[in-house]
């Protein structure tokens, strides 16, 4: 996604938030993942930063995964970035075992592991979910008579496209859902996250992998199955830093909570479709 895409979203976004520009010379580092909607969020919070306060901002925007972002962070290479708390629940942590625990309930867990392990501060979440789904065509979901997770196992010779993260993500990934469910599919196709859409339209797939949040889900007229089985956990978002930068900058406690609650997935969905077309 181009840059100034974003920042003509997000400036419509915070216009009422902002409250002048910053000129200090002290700088914080604010880094994204390799997606569309974590680098909006990126500049989101960089546009805030510099709006609310006098701290310039160095952009690492696409920098990488969680297994990037996060040991840049730990690192001091960042000093923040937006992350989620299914993917720190088990990417991070390795903590697995979620599916007893209500979304409330995880989100508490990473906060307090951020902050007992790792002396860094997850902020509130902005509102979203981001959960990864499975999704199918509606018209061929419909055809099978799928509308589950446990539904699609019963059926084999499906194709089944995600992303190289995700295939690789031990336990909430794709080696972990076969097992769960025990899926069948006849071919297992990775590919980058922004092609998988056109494939399944194309008929290069018949499943994909996706964030519950993505834009192209209308587009494509595609229906999310449930996990009835629950392995996906919940993914609520927000911005993680380290106290140390807290502590050195304590004027980004208040920038850093200002979309508490304020974004739906709806609303998420709309302004990637909206930077999507920039």
């Amino acid at each position: 996604m181009k840059k100034n895409a974003c920042i003509l979203l997000t400036l419509a976004l915070i216009a009422g938030m902002l409250t002048g520009c910053g000129g200090g010379g002290d700088k914080v580092v604010v880094a994204s993942k390799q997606f569309t909607e974590n680098i909006l969020l990126s500049e989101i919070y960089a546009q805030l930063i510099e709006g609310k306060t006098d701290i310039k901002v160095e952009r690492k925007q696409n920098l990488g995964g969680t297994l990037v972002c996060f040991p840049a962070l730990e690192k001091g290479e960042v000093d923040m970035y937006f992350e989620y708390s299914g993917t720190a629940y088990n990417e991070i942590f390795k903590l697995g075992g979620s599916g007893h625990l209500s979304a409330d309930e995880i989100y508490q867990k990473v906060v307090d592991t951020f902050a007992s392990d790792y002396d860094m501060t997850m902020f509130h979440s902005i509102g979203i979910n981001n959960t990864f789904a499975i999704a199918m065509p509606r018209a061929k979901a419909a055809e099978l008579g799928i509308s589950t997770m446990s539904d699609l196992a019963k059926v084999s010779g499906l194709r089944f496209g995600c992303g190289h993260l995700f295939y690789d993500r031990e336990l909430d990934g794709y080696a972990p859902m076969v097992k769960l469910y025990g899926m069948n599919f006849s071919d297992v196709v990775r590919m980058d996250l922004s092609l998988l859409y056109d494939a399944v339209a194309q008929g290069q797939v018949d499943v994909i992998v996706v964030y519950a949040t993505d834009s192209l889900l209308k587009k494509y007229d595609m229906v999310l199955l449930t996990d009835d089985k629950e392995l996906f956990p919940a993914y609520q978002g927000a911005p993680i830093i380290k106290n140390a930068t807290l502590e050195k900058y304590p004027e980004l406690n208040g920038v850093l909570d200002l979309l508490k609650d304020r974004i739906t997935d709806e609303r998420m969905q709309e302004l990637i479709g909206d930077a999507v077309l920039q």
